[in-house]
């Protein structure tokens, strides 16, 4: 869960306080809200996070009715000793407080396995430990490409990201090493467009060279982007130049999107 295994006892208690208590009637549609939208993200494959805005109410709804069951003071005290020793425990699962190399043991010390929540493979980080990993690397060896191009090619050259985070790494981070603003078919830079480029040199990370070969009059790599603790799609990845595209980019762009 998004939110903890104690916070979601809590929320328990709010779902069932805002259902049948009658003084919390009027909030009754927070807990039918939420039974719709978990179902509709479960048929849907929403991603975990999506519940999160609504969690807030139910906390209040759950730690109200929480307070009332707990009306003796050694009763309290022992549940607060319990969130903290358990919060405590669980403080470097959430925020960046180790060294890495620490954090790992840690990990592995507590039985905590890395997943992800968007369908993909991870490394030795948990998904969102390692997206903090590689962005500012990945722009470095991008311009370093980028800068090594004929000054014509470079001219025309432009960074496409196969997602809105590789877009952004080098929107965020590129423009102090000198390289133009990103494109991306992915979510909201969809909508963005080409941005003016026409597709004639393209930098990309990773991806089909046999696509590449149907799209582009040539392909070649010009780099590599390497950092461990990132997600394994974003390290020890090729950078390629594409040059000649065999169709306008604006005729192309529609299937680019990708909406996730």
């Amino acid at each position: 869960m998004q939110i903890g295994p104690l916070a979601f006892v809590v929320v328990l208690c709010g779902l069932w306080a805002g259902a049948v208590i009658p003084k919390l009637m009027t909030t009754r549609v927070v807990s039918i809200a939420w039974l719709i939208l978990f179902a509709i993200f479960c048929v849907e494959h929403g991603k975990p996070y999506y519940l999160v805005p609504i969690y807030p109410a139910l906390l209040a709804f759950g730690a109200q009715r929480i307070e009332q069951w707990l009306s003796e003071i050694l009763a309290r005290g022992v549940i607060l000793a319990g969130i903290i020793l358990l919060g405590a425990l669980a403080a470097p699962l959430a925020l960046p407080i180790l060294p890495i190399d620490t954090f790992i043991r840690y990990q592995r010390a507590v039985g905590i396995m890395p997943s992800v929540g968007e369908g993909a493979n991870t490394g030795a980080l948990l998904q969102y430990y390692a997206d903090m990993f590689g962005w500012q690397k990945m722009a470095t060896e991008v311009a370093k490409v980028y800068w090594s191009l004929p000054p014509k090619d470079r001219g025309r050259a432009v960074f496409f990201g196969n997602n809105y985070g590789e877009a952004a790494a080098i929107d965020v981070f590129g423009q102090r090493l000198g390289l133009p603003p990103a494109i991306s078919g992915h979510n909201n830079y969809y909508l963005w467009g080409s941005r003016g480029r026409d597709g004639s040199v393209m930098i990309i990370i990773g991806g089909s060279t046999q696509h590449y070969a149907q799209l582009f009059a040539s392909y070649q790599v010009s780099g590599r982007i390497d950092s461990p603790y990132a997600m394994p799609y974003e390290t020890n990845q090729p950078v390629y130049v594409l040059r000649g595209m065999k169709m306008p980019l604006e005729e192309y762009w529609p299937q680019a999107k990708h909406y996730e």
